[in-house]
């Protein structure tokens, strides 16, 4: 997780908020929670934990469109508490629910649709300023101190809370708090709509540890999954602002 934190970060540092947002959509988070949930509690665990990460996908979406709504009104600490509670309401909505893999993605594939169609459009260009040089640092240790908690909390939450918090905006939350108390509203939308514009490819990999990793071995299954989501985000690369 720190490497991984530190390349978004400079990617962005280095092709702007739209592509490093983009970049960090990627299932850099969720693809380690669920690949040590598979190796700790076993293929068939984590397959169970999908109907109920799709759900929590829709509550990530939920977050970056309440985050950009809000980020030009607030500053960055009630933005990301608001955006928290609005992916947990999606959560705490979505216990007891008793979803197909179809209804899942199909309900993913519609809402994120819709939240990048309404998505809030920034006012002014990109214009990058010097970060200090605690900022990696940082980010590293809050990032990954979020999966070592989520990832412990599986032993107690089962299948379906681990599911649901899967998808738990952690990447999103820690390239929006940053960019928006350090650059600014416009920033952090441009950062959250690159995130959601790989927000395709994240259903992809979803469906593919449903599918995939109970039939093979572990490593092998990520390792398709992997590639597979580069391939699908690859198509989004376009629409970035």
């Amino acid at each position: 997780m720190p490497p991984l934190i530190a390349g978004v970060t400079m990617a962005v540092r280095k092709w702007g908020e739209g592509l490093g947002g983009w970049i960090g959509g990627f299932p850099w988070v969720a693809g380690p929670i669920s690949f040590f949930i598979a190796l700790e509690h076993g293929a068939g665990f984590a397959a169970s934990t999908i109907t109920s990460a799709l759900l929590g996908s829709v509550g990530t979406m939920c977050f970056a469109l309440v985050y950009a709504s809000l980020s030009s009104r607030l500053r960055w600490f009630p933005t990301v508490l608001l955006s928290y509670g609005a992916f947990f309401v999606v959560a705490l909505l979505s216990l007891g629910r008793d979803i197909s893999l179809t209804a899942g993605v199909g309900l993913n594939l519609i809402v994120l649709t819709l939240v990048l169609y309404f998505f809030p459009k920034p006012k002014t260009k990109g214009d990058f300023k010097k970060q200090p040089s605690w900022d990696i640092p940082l980010r590293m240790l809050v990032a990954t101190l979020f999966v070592v908690m989520l990832t412990q909390a599986a032993d107690y939450l089962g299948p379906t809370w681990s599911g649901l918090l899967t998808p738990f905006p952690i990447m999103t939350s820690t390239l929006a708090v940053f960019t928006h108390s350090q650059q600014g509203s416009d920033a952090a939308i441009r950062i959250l709509y690159g995130l959601l514009l790989a927000g395709y490819g994240f259903v992809a990999f979803l469906v593919g540890v449903a599918w995939l990793v109970p039939q093979m071995p572990i490593g092998v299954a990520y390792g398709i999954l992997t590639v597979s989501t580069m391939v699908v985000n690859g198509i989004t690369i376009k629409m970035i602002r």
